[in-house]
């Protein structure tokens, strides 16, 4: 996804995703010049971290 889009579905203003994005916070893909958000890698982390707290 890119990251305009993720930054639109998360809510937050696309200058703060790219930012985070740099620092290493959103894994990343680049495919030429362009960059994209891997959301697949989101969601498994999502879900890894989601069995830490079942009770």
């Amino acid at each position: 996804m890119t990251r305009e889009a993720f930054a639109t579905a998360i809510g937050v203003p696309v200058g703060v995703l790219v930012a985070q994005a740099e620092r290493g916070y959103w894994p990343q893909i680049t495919v030429g010049r362009r960059v994209f958000i891997n959301v697949e890698a989101v969601r498994l982390k999502a879900a890894e971290r989601a069995q830490e707290f079942v009770l």
